[in-house]
């Protein structure tokens, strides 16, 4: 379906739940097979063999992504990002630090909190990545007049509630 096509099936209010539900399935998969794919970002050897030698994966993606749009922030402010539990989201970062693709410090304020970044030999390709995958998004938002672009946000807030990722 083009944008024209899109734009014409969103102005009509006659459309089914049912029309509507079948259009957002096959949208929503094209969506994620298209994050999937990523964009063209050759990253650095020394990036892709610290994911496959550590058995990294897509979850792993998540924390790193968080990373690059607020580095230098604790785990716990981490966790609530990604919408992990705080265990989960400590041992994800622990694997990252051992693949060396992260790096945990103590915070000079609480010490009883960890402060995690992104290592310096990595910042630059892992902000190439969000940038790659995120562009489609925002060129998306940016198409959007402010009214339509708030309750679009907010369908999206939705529909997170209703699979319990928030």
């Amino acid at each position: 379906m083009k944008s024209k096509e899109y734009a014409q099936a969103a102005g009509d209010v006659n459309r089914s739940i049912e029309d509507d539900l079948q259009e957002l399935v096959q949208l929503f998969a094209h969506v994620v097979q298209s994050q999937k794919r990523g964009g063209a970002n050759q990253s650095p050897q020394a990036f892709v063999e610290a994911f496959e030698q550590n058995h990294l994966g897509p979850r792993h993606v998540r924390v790193l992504m968080n990373l690059a749009f607020e580095d230098a922030q604790s785990v716990s402010r981490l966790a609530e990002r990604i919408g992990l539990s705080l265990g989960t989201t400590s041992l994800m970062v622990g694997e990252l630090s051992k693949a060396g693709l992260v790096l945990r410090s103590e915070d000079e304020q609480d010490r009883r909190r960890t402060i995690v970044r992104l290592h310096p030999d990595h910042v630059e390709t892992v902000r190439l990545l969000l940038r790659e995958r995120t562009e489609p998004m925002r060129r998306a938002l940016e198409r959007m007049d402010p009214d339509d672009r708030a309750t679009f946000m907010a369908c999206w807030r939705v529909l997170a509630e209703e699979v319990g990722s928030v």
